[in-house]
């Protein structure tokens, strides 16, 4: 008996399907164990920082101007690292690998971040040390939660002194109106749905 060879084409049909068919599932599956390192490398380099970093207790009752306060932004071993929401001063030591010098929070070591919280906006340094006066109440509302995780996390060890010397913030216009709207509305959506919270 003579055995059936398969058409060349047919072969090639089916070789082509079945790379087709690897490579669809091959890249979802890469792309993901590509996240799973990208991520472990994040937790490492933030474990790291937080050993790196030896931050001491704030003492309570410290009583701090704008300038004063940014002297603990977390480069300096053996300083408290603080941050002011509302002018009341937080050690955020306990944070350190998140307020730290490669932490993702680091802007705000030092600062009052109230227009930054209220316009749930970390990547915008304008907003740190700026008055809160021109917030919208949505905003006030994003910010009084904010405090609620913070007091909830961090202990209170002061207040910022020199709130007068905030500087006011440019004014929002066009695109980055819509843009704070959309930024408060998400802020809100996250409190809401529990995604930001003290614990």
């Amino acid at each position: 008996l003579a055995a059936h060879v398969p058409h060349p084409v047919a072969m090639g049909i089916v070789t082509f399907l079945d790379t087709v068919l690897t490579f669809t599932f091959m890249i979802p599956a890469t792309l993901i164990a590509v996240a799973m390192i990208a991520g472990l490398d994040f937790l490492k380099k933030q474990e790291m920082a937080e050993k790196q970093i030896s931050p001491v207790a704030a003492s309570p009752g410290m009583e701090l101007s704008l300038a004063e306060l940014s002297g603990y932004d977390g480069t300096t071993n053996g300083k408290p690292i603080l941050v002011s929401v509302m002018g009341k001063v937080y050690d955020v030591g306990g944070g350190a690998g998140l307020y730290g010098p490669s932490g993702q929070y680091h802007a705000f070591a030092g600062k009052d971040i109230t227009v930054a919280c209220g316009k749930f906006n970390k990547s915008t340094t304008s907003l740190l040390n700026a008055k809160w006066s021109s917030l919208t109440e949505d905003e006030q509302s994003l910010v009084t939660k904010f405090e609620d995780v913070f007091h909830a996390k961090y202990p209170i060890v002061g207040a910022v002194t020199d709130l007068q010397n905030l500087f006011a913030a440019s004014a929002s216009e066009g695109v980055q109106v819509q843009a704070d709207q959309f930024s408060v509305k998400l802020g809100a959506e996250l409190f809401a749905k529990g995604h930001v919270v003290a614990a």
